[in-house]
C-alpha cells in the first residue's frame, strides 16, 4: 500500500518543473480535467487561465468527461462558468440534457454558436424538448448561430432567438410546420439547413420561407420540394441567395428539372453560376440533358462514385452526351470530372475546343485513357490564339502518369498547360446525392 508521505514527493517535484513544461502537460488534458487541476493550486490555476484566454474558443463537452457520479451539480456549474468568459462557441455531444439545464439561472453572453448534438434513437435519455429551446434564450441571449440534432422539438420556440443568423436542425422529427411562419417572418437568417430533419413522411412544409429574404444558403432535401406547396420558383427569387444545396435520393432529374428550367420570367429569378454533384446514376444521358439548360454555368464540379453491385467499377460516361453538353456550356471556367470512365477522351476534349475560358479542368481519379489525352489537350491549345493564360490540367490519382509532370514536351508547354500531379488522398468532403447550386451574386 503506498502511504501518503510517499505521494508528497511526486507531487512536489511535479511542481518544481518550470511554467511551460507544466503548460504543455496541462494542454493534454481536456477542459473539464484542466478545470479540476486548476483548483488544486493557485500556481496551476494560473496556468489554466494563461490557456484558456490564449486557446479555448471552441469547446465541446461530452458525457464521459464527467464520469456517471463524479462530478455534482455545483461542480458543473462552477466549471462553466470558469469557462464562460473564454467561451465563443459551444459543442454538446451526447450530453446529458439536464446538465444544460443546471444553467437554468445563469447568462452565458459571449457564447454566439452552440452545437446540442443528441442521439433520437438512443433508449432511455431525456430528451432536449421545447422548453429547453426558452432556456437558450434566457442562457445565451447573444446566440448567433444553432445546430441541433436528434431533439424532441416542434420548433415552437426558436422564433424567440431574436439573433439567430444560421439555423440547422438535423433528425429531428417531431417538428410541425405551422411554427416556420415565426421562424422566417421574425428571424434574419442567413442560413436555414434542414436537409436531415426527417423522412418523407414527417417532414415540414417550409412553404413559408420567402417570408425570409436575407437567406443566403439553404439546406433541404427533395421532399420538401414535393409537399402541396412548391416552394421551388420561391426559393430562386429570394434577393440574397447564393447557395442552395438539396439532398435527394430518388429524385435527382425530378429536381434538377426545377431548377434548371424555372417557371419564372428571365430576370425574376437568381442565376447559377455553379453546380455541384457527388453520387451514382443510372441515366446520365438524362441528367446532362437537364444541365445543359444551365447556360450560364461558369463552374461545372461532378464527383462519380463506384458502384457497389459492379465490383467497384466507375461509371462510364458516353463521348455522345460530353459532347453535346460541351456545346451547351460554352461559358465554362472551371471543369472537374471526377471518378469517371470515359469512353474515349474524345468527349472530353470537346469542353477544350468549345469553352473558351476554360482555366482549370479537374480529372482527379477518371480514367481518360492515359497521356494522349495530354498530347490531344497540348495539339488543341496550340490552335488557340487568343487564351492569355494556361490551361490547368489536374491529373491526381488518374490514369496518367504522375511523372509526364517532367517530360520534355509538357516543360516546353508551359505557356499552352500546367499539369498538376500532386498526389491527395480520396476526398471525403462531398455527402452523396447532393445537389449544390451557387447563384451569381
Amino acid at each position: 500500500m503506498t502511504s501518503a508521505s510517499d505521494t508528497e514527493p511526486t507531487a512536489a517535484s511535479l511542481l518544481q518543473l518550470n511554467d511551460d513544461v507544466l503548460a504543455l502537460i496541462i494542454r493534454q488534458l481536456n477542459v473539464y480535467q484542466q478545470f479540476q487541476i486548476g483548483r488544486l493550486n493557485r500556481r496551476l490555476e494560473s496556468i489554466v487561465q494563461m490557456l484558456w484566454r490564449t486557446r479555448v474558443r471552441n469547446v465541446v463537452l461530452q458525457d464521459e468527461m464527467f464520469g456517471r457520479s463524479v462530478t455534482n451539480s455545483r461542480q458543473f456549474v462552477a466549471f462553466i462558468q470558469a469557462l464562460a468568459p473564454h467561451m465563443q462557441r459551444l459543442s454538446c455531444q451526447q450530453l446529458d440534457v439536464r446538465r444544460l439545464r443546471l444553467l437554468s439561472s445563469h447568462t452565458l453572453e459571449s457564447i454566439h454558436s452552440l452545437e446540442w448534438l443528441g442521439n433520437a434513437h438512443r433508449r432511455g435519455r431525456v430528451r432536449f424538448v421545447d422548453e429547453d429551446v426558452r432556456l437558450l434564450h434566457r442562457v445565451f441571449p447573444n446566440l448567433k448561430s444553432l445546430k441541433l440534432r436528434g431533439c424532441q422539438i416542434t420548433g415552437k420556440y426558436l422564433c424567440d432567438l431574436e439573433h439567430l443568423t444560421d439555423l440547422r436542425l438535423d433528425d429531428c422529427q417531431f417538428l410541425e410546420s405551422q411554427h416556420f411562419r415565426d421562424i422566417f417572418r421574425q428571424l434574419r437568417l442567413r442560413k436555414f439547413d434542414i436537409m436531415e430533419d426527417c423522412d418523407e413522411v414527417n417532414c415540414c412544409d417550409l412553404a413559408d420561407l420567402q417570408l425570409c429574404p436575407t437567406l443566403e444558403h439553404i439546406k433541404i432535401a427533395d421532399y420538401h420540394l414535393c409537399m402541396e406547396s412548391d416552394i421551388t420558383q420561391q426559393l430562386l427569387r429570394l434577393p440574397h441567395l447564393r447557395k442552395l444545396s438539396i439532398y435527394s435520393k430518388n429524385f435527382v432529374f425530378d429536381v434538377l428539372s426545377r431548377i434548371a428550367r424555372p417557371t419564372s420570367p428571365p430576370g425574376a429569378v437568381r442565376l447559377i453560376e455553379a453546380f455541384r454533384f457527388s453520387g451514382v446514376l443510372h441515366d446520365y444521358g438524362r441528367f446532362f440533358r437537364e444541365l445543359g439548360n444551365l447556360r450560364q454555368l461558369t463552374r461545372l464540379e461532378l464527383h462519380g462514385q463506384p458502384e457497389e453491385e459492379d465490383g467497384d467499377q466507375l461509371q462510364c460516361l458516353e463521348d455522345q452526351m460530353l459532347r453535346q453538353l460541351a456545346s451547351q456550356l460554352r461559358e465554362l471556367t472551371e471543369l472537374h470530372l471526377c471518378g469517371y470512365q470515359l469512353e474515349s477522351p474524345l468527349g472530353l476534349l470537346e469542353f477544350v475546343i468549345n469553352c473558351r475560358q476554360l482555366r482549370v479542368l479537374d480529372i482527379t481519379r477518371s480514367r481518360c485513357h492515359g497521356e494522349s489525352f495530354v498530347w490531344s489537350c497540348i495539339a488543341i491549345l496550340a490552335k488557340q490564339r487568343w487564351r492569355s493564360r494556361p490551361l490547368e490540367l489536374w491529373i491526381r490519382h488518374s490514369d496518367i502518369n504522375p511523372e509526364i509532370v517532367q517530360s520534355p514536351r509538357c516543360l516546353d508547354n508551359t505557356k499552352l498547360i500546367k499539369v498538376d500531379a500532386k498526389q491527395i488522398g480520396p476526398n471525403m468532403d462531398y455527402t452523396s446525392g447532393v445537389l449544390k447550386f451557387s447563384f451569381v451574386r
